[in-house]
């Protein structure tokens, strides 16, 4: 009985940490991405080594979870792979070259652990995806390295990036994604109301950005004005544009305070789909673990 007590303890800060990871890689690649989209290079490669780190952690965390000695080699392997794609991310700074190489062994780490998790799937059909998925994965490795070219090299890093952050949004949402956990965590989205959130959270988004052009000298379309209007509701605040009249600090406002409203509602919709699946699966720890 203490054994179980000490497992499913040991599960609970897994999922804990996992979270934690999960939503700062997202939003390191998410600073990643703005940046390759501003034009503005400077800390991409500091901010991708960091979202690699945060991989290289939760592999660690994988290697306290795992018993068995062939998970516990795959695990010093990707996260081998992964150290070393960080620390390629982190000296390259502006050196298209170790960008590259950077973005090619994300990309091989991913491969790898497709190819070494086929062993696990219960089922033909979650083996012929990991092989699939890693072939996939493995040719784009291949053709980082074979086409290595300056004006490539930071929409190569974007790819990267993403491949990241699909990854972090996948551990994020679901442990497995099986139909009764998606009707579960449905059933979870309509009792708490979180569609008509959402929705309203996207008609604020979309009908202030049409207002703030209008009253603010320093937002001159609609498209700097919904960027603004996600850096207010994230709370990021870059301070690219502001707000400097009193109709468009109103705005900010109300913006602002349902943007924490939204942020609180999908926080409880994740604690309580956790807390469900926990519940339904108590005597099945592993089955949590990615």
């Amino acid at each position: 009985m203490k054994k179980e007590n000490i497992k499913k303890n040991l599960n609970t800060l897994f999922i804990a940490f996992n979270l934690i990871l999960s939503v700062l890689t997202m939003s390191l690649v998410l600073l990643v991405i703005t940046r390759i989209l501003d034009n503005d290079s400077s800390n991409v490669s500091l901010f991708i080594s960091l979202a690699i780190l945060s991989q290289v952690i939760h592999q660690v965390l994988l290697l306290m979870i795992y018993k068995e000695f062939k998970d516990r080699i795959r695990i010093l392997i990707v996260c081998a792979l992964y150290m070393i794609a960080a620390i390629l991310g982190f000296v390259a700074r502006t050196n298209v070259i170790l960008l590259f190489f950077c973005s090619s062994l994300i990309c091989f780490a991913m491969s790898v652990n497709q190819f070494l998790t086929i062993s696990k799937e219960k089922r033909i059909t979650g083996a012929i995806t990991n092989i699939l998925l890693g072939i996939v994965l493995l040719g784009l490795g291949v053709a980082v390295i074979a086409t290595i070219k300056e004006v490539d090299a930071i929409y190569i890093i974007l790819v990267a990036s993403i491949l990241l952050l699909l990854s972090s949004l996948r551990r994020l949402l679901l442990p497995s994604l099986k139909y009764d956990k998606v009707m579960l965590l449905l059933d979870i989205l309509v009792k708490t109301h979180t569609f008509d959130v959402l929705i309203c959270l996207i008609a604020f988004i979309i009908a202030f950005s049409f207002m703030f052009p209008m009253v603010e000298e320093n937002i001159t379309n609609f498209w700097d004005a919904m960027w603004y209007c996600f850096t207010v509701i994230t709370t990021i605040g870059f301070g690219d544009f502001y707000a400097t009249s009193v109709v468009g600090r109103i705005l900010t406002v109300i913006l602002g305070i349902y943007g924490i409203v939204v942020v609180a509602i999908l926080t409880s919709v994740i604690v309580n789909f956790y807390t469900e699946v926990s519940a339904k699966e108590r005597n099945k720890p592993k089955d949590y673990i990615e």
